[in-house]
């Protein structure tokens, strides 16, 4: 992972950083956290950014420990949780593992393995893996390809209704061949950063050869806002979505 490159999205995280927490539709996320929130047991954010889920696990579970590879969004994650003293942070790179963790009964990972190397984002899986207790369980929320695809489908559709024809419609979506492989690998440009996004049965795939069950897959549904600025109101449902993964350490 990139200290120097999150350093910098620190300073301006909101402004930089969608906010699954506040966008989603249906309060999945903290629905689930609920679910498994528990006083007599520890949790971990793996990869907390600024502290956007902190105050929920910690009104949840008796003790929850917050790691980010960066200082600049780690500092932002105190100031923003004083009044919660069962909180720890740790810097923390996930690519490599630390010994400074603990096992936790529960740990969410919220669009952390998202970046364009497989090998890193592999790493962060194992070592998610070997600091949680056996029976415990994972929440993981990534990105979606069928929903990136979905949204173009969308666009397509809304410009054909604002009049326009034929190759006017798919003009600035065509891409060079070197895009279409980097689609083929799910990696899809969020402010022009090649941003990993994952199928359903990739997911399960992924976790298929690691010591994980996959207990459920579901989708996190989100505005259209946040896809396109000043959608139109026909658009409506199926809204996009992230994927929400709970898997049990085994």
């Amino acid at each position: 992972m990139d200290e120097k490159y999150w350093n910098t999205v620190g300073q301006d995280y909101d402004d930089e950083i969608f906010c699954a927490l506040a966008n989603d539709r249906n309060d999945v996320i903290a629905s689930k956290i609920s679910q498994f929130g528990s006083k007599g047991s520890a949790a971990c954010d793996f990869g907390c950014g600024v502290g956007k889920f902190l105050p929920i696990l910690a009104a949840n579970f008796g003790c929850v420990h917050a790691v980010d590879i960066s200082s600049v969004c780690l500092d932002q994650a105190r100031e923003s949780c004083p009044e919660f003293e069962n909180i720890s942070y740790s810097k923390i790179d996930l690519c490599a593992g630390s010994s400074k963790l603990r096992k936790v009964h529960f740990g969410l990972s919220v669009n952390v393995a998202i970046m364009q190397s497989e090998e890193k984002r592999s790493a962060i899986f194992d070592t998610v893996g070997k600091y949680l207790h056996r029976g415990g369980r994972l929440l993981l929320i990534v990105p979606s390809l069928e929903s990136a695809l979905y949204a173009d489908f969308r666009l397509i559709q809304w410009n054909r209704k604002a009049g326009l024809r034929g190759g006017e419609v798919f003009l600035e979506m065509i891409e060079a061949d070197a895009d279409s492989l980097a689609l083929r690998l799910g990696l899809v440009e969020i402010n022009e950063v090649p941003t990993k996004h994952y199928l359903e049965e990739e997911l399960r795939a992924i976790f298929e050869r690691r010591p994980f069950d996959v207990v459920s897959i579901e989708k996190v549904e989100y505005p259209w806002t946040t896809e396109f600025d000043r959608p139109p109101k026909w658009m409506k449902e199926p809204y996009p979505w992230d994927w929400l993964a709970v898997l049990k350490k085994t």
